[in-house]
């Protein structure tokens, strides 16, 4: 049995599409079962997927104030800032906004807050040192709603503010005008957009559009996670066109030195911009990725964007050795994970949060100390309102903030044993099985997905945050070929002939240990095409994978042994009479752990009845056969009746009824044609049966009567049993003795 890391809920269609409305947006029945079963089956609902549209920007609230008082600022050629934020959609706001306004005048600039020095959002001390007297006017972009008390300094200091975000409005809202698609006081049709998509607003309201701004709306808006439906879809769509055709020459460059050289997609911008663009922030030097979005000149732009690269080698390096030390304080029997040290990073331990998250499937909370404090990030998963936990159940942290999922914690050093227990308290008083969600989509059966089908997906992209790529499921079915592939075997690669299918695991090379040819196995992932000399099949990218059944791992050749699976606290089974090493060391015929692990067949049994016995009714995730021995009668066989009658004649002929094995024993294997092996067999099921006796190695005849039965030997029932045991457990093919095991044992 092999654990799935998150629990798989099968999406299930609350009602039917209309037929109409599958005749008029021409769904095949992929694209019907994967829309239904999302809840997409109204014609409204079609329409967000299927033509999204965009929306006037003089629909936002306070937007007529806005381009009121930056025309005012035009006029009267005033000194403008703009104030951004430090990941890619602060970025991308920036740059977007600057550029609009430097096409009507020059007297505009902008600052990026520290990410380490100057934290998230409007900053007193920036705003004392580097506004006040500088500027008459600033514009935040991705964030200010938050600045109530440093935007009410700026106004107090003769400096207006307009607040361009699409953060959650908190009790310190600013004075100001702001520009908010989800404004209380607003009726703006689509509530979502990215800090980029509420700033292209206001330059489409400005009247300073041009066509490559939307490039920059597309980057943020999937960099930001926000909901892929509705505008934002829109808006992505006609940016990657944008971007594709005629992408700027920072965007070039970058993903240039990324190694990326082809069509850009969503996912191109979620995995290779974006987190080259965040690692800036993250290092608390985002002005370098704005400089390279507004560079022109290609010479400049490359030797940015090699920057730009090893800062995010550094990101990766950061995260990969915190994760590393903070994995050593992971508690595995507690349902929260708090972990903190001194001396990590603060720009990626967001990141580490959502690792550990990842991998042990509990919420995650990563500090490290800071004057005093310990700050940093705090990750869950679905189902758990972290936000609200950390409101209602306890009181020694000094301050946080964010959503139910992803927030900011800071706790007092001198409080920080006390935080970490009262909330493990807490989770444990809840005795919950926590595990992420991972929604799927499809079940993958033979014949029910093709690429004809599958190639219909296109009209669904760009998938993203409420949108997201379809996930496909395969239950239960047998692996075809199963190998390890990358430069450090740590990616696997699954043949499913039944459904007709390759499955590529990233990070997954470990399964190889757990699985192999011929089990079944239950997967889910996402379905992509791969192109291959000129030859196109579907693949699935593996998500997640579990064995209902107990796992089978046949190493009995020493070419399948892989010895650093076993753990020296598994439970090992071994021969009859062999020494044990522990506790843990069982022999066959003895009663095992009704509840284990893994459990080891080191030896072969002496009789497979003593093995069904050890092995019956217990509950294993995963059994090993190894089945050392040390002597095989499998290709000599054992004595037959026989070979016993032609032993007593020759006994008899001998002329005092004796021979001596130490002058005739090769003799007399010669004689009648068996090895000295067979012989020493044979001999001793003679003296078990009484018809012989052996003193100092002379051989007697012991009885006149002939009337003794083979199976009467206890000797000779050791070695048939021997020999049924290596008949079934070591000359079976694998398949063979999988099954032969099941047979065995309750799961």
């Amino acid at each position: 049995m092999y654990q799935s890391k998150y629990e798989w809920k099968v999406r299930r269609k609350d009602s039917d599409m209309p037929e109409a409305l599958i005749e008029k947006f021409k769904l095949n029945p992929l694209e019907q079962t994967i829309l239904e079963n999302r809840g997409y089956t109204t014609k409204t609902d079609l329409e967000k997927i299927y033509h999204p549209r965009t929306y006037d920007a003089s629909l936002v609230y306070g937007m007529a104030d806005a381009v009121a008082r930056i025309e005012a600022a035009f006029s009267a050629d005033e000194r403008i800032l703009i104030y951004g934020d430090f990941d890619a959609d602060g970025i991308t706001s920036t740059v977007l906004l600057l550029n609009a306004l430097r096409r009507r005048i020059e007297n505009v600039d902008y600052f990026i807050p520290s990410r380490i020095e100057d934290g998230y959002g409007p900053n007193m001390a920036v705003f004392e040192e580097l506004v006040v007297g500088q500027y008459d006017l600033v514009i935040t972009v991705d964030n200010g709603v938050s600045g109530g008390e440093e935007i009410a300094f700026l106004k107090s200091e003769g400096i207006e503010t307009i607040v361009v975000d699409h953060h959650a409005f908190g009790d310190n809202v600013p004075d100001a005008t702001i520009i908010h698609p989800d404004h209380p006081d607003g009726t703006y049709p689509f509530r979502s957009l990215a800090g980029v998509g509420i700033t292209y607003k206001l330059v489409q309201a400005l009247g300073l559009e041009a066509k490559e701004d939307i490039g920059w709306v597309a980057i943020g808006t999937v960099a930001d996670l926000v909901p892929m439906i509705d505008e934002n879809k829109k808006l992505v769509i006609e940016g990657l066109k944008i971007l594709n055709d005629a992408p700027p020459v920072g965007v070039h460059t970058l993903l240039r030195s990324a190694g990326h050289d082809g069509h850009m997609d969503e996912e191109t911008i979620a995995f290779t911009l974006a987190p080259r663009l965040n690692a800036t922030g993250r290092l608390g030097e985002a002005e370098i990725a704005v400089e390279l979005l507004l560079e022109s000149d290609t010479n400049v732009a490359y030797e940015q964007a090699m920057v730009v690269e090893n800062m995010n080698i550094e990101r990766k390096q950061l995260v990969e050795t915190i994760f590393d030390e903070a994995k050593a304080q992971v508690d595995s029997d507690k349902q929260i994970n708090i972990v903190y040290q001194e001396g990590w990073h603060p720009g990626v331990l967001g990141i580490v949060a959502s690792k550990i998250v990842e991998q042990y499937g509990k919420p995650a909370i990563v500090l490290t100390l800071d004057d005093g404090i310990y700050r940093g990030s705090a990750r869950s998963i679905e189902g758990v309102d972290l936000h609200g936990v950390l409101s209602e159940h306890s009181s020694f942290h000094y301050r946080f903030g964010g959503h139910a999922q992803a927030l900011g914690v800071e706790v007092m050093a001198a409080d920080i044993e006390t935080f970490t227990q009262e909330l493990a308290d807490y989770f444990d008083r809840l005795q919950l099985d926590l595990r992420p969600v991972k929604y799927i989509d499809y079940q993958i059966r033979h014949g029910n997905m093709t690429m004809k089908a599958f190639e219909r997906f296109d009209r669904l992209k760009p998938f993203g945050q409420s949108f997201q790529s379809p996930v496909f499921l395969i239950s239960n079915e047998n692996i075809s070929a199963i190998r390890q592939v990358g430069k450090d075997k740590s990616h696997i690669k699954l043949s499913m002939a039944q459904v007709g299918m390759d499955v590529i695991g990233f990070g997954y090379g470990h399964l190889v240990n757990e699985v192999s040819q011929g089990d079944a196995i239950s997967l889910v992932g996402t379905v992509n095409v791969n192109v291959f000399n000129q030859s196109r099949t579907l693949q699935i990218m593996l998500q997640d994978v579990g064995v209902d059944r107990v796992q089978l791992i046949d190493m009995r050749s020493r070419t399948d042994q892989r010895f650093d699976i076993i753990s020296a606290d598994d439970i090992f089974v071994i021969a009859e009479g062999r020494e044990k090493k522990g506790e843990n060391y069982y022999h066959y015929g003895e009663v095992l752990p009704f509840t284990s692990k893994t459990v080891v067949l080191r030896d072969l049994p002496e009789s497979v009845d003593n093995m069904a016995y050890s092995l019956g009714g217990i509950h294993a995730s995963k059994i090993i056969s190894i089945f050392n021995q040390k002597e095989e009668l499998f290709f000599t066989g054992i004595p037959r009746a026989e070979t016993i009658d032609q032993l007593m004649q020759l006994i008899e002929a001998a002329d005092d009824g004796s021979i001596n094995l130490a002058k005739h024993a090769p003799a007399l294997a010669d004689r009648i044609g068996i090895k000295m092996k067979f012989l020493k067999m044979s001999i001793d099921i003679m003296t078990d049966l009484e018809i012989i006796r052996v003193e100092d190695g002379i051989i007697y005849k012991d009885q006149d009567d002939s009337a003794w039965r083979l199976e009467e030997s206890v000797h000779y029932q050791t070695l048939r049993n021997q020999l049924e045991a290596e008949r079934l457990l070591k000359m079976s093919s694998s398949s063979e003795l999988k099954d032969y095991l099941r047979t065995l044992i309750s799961n």
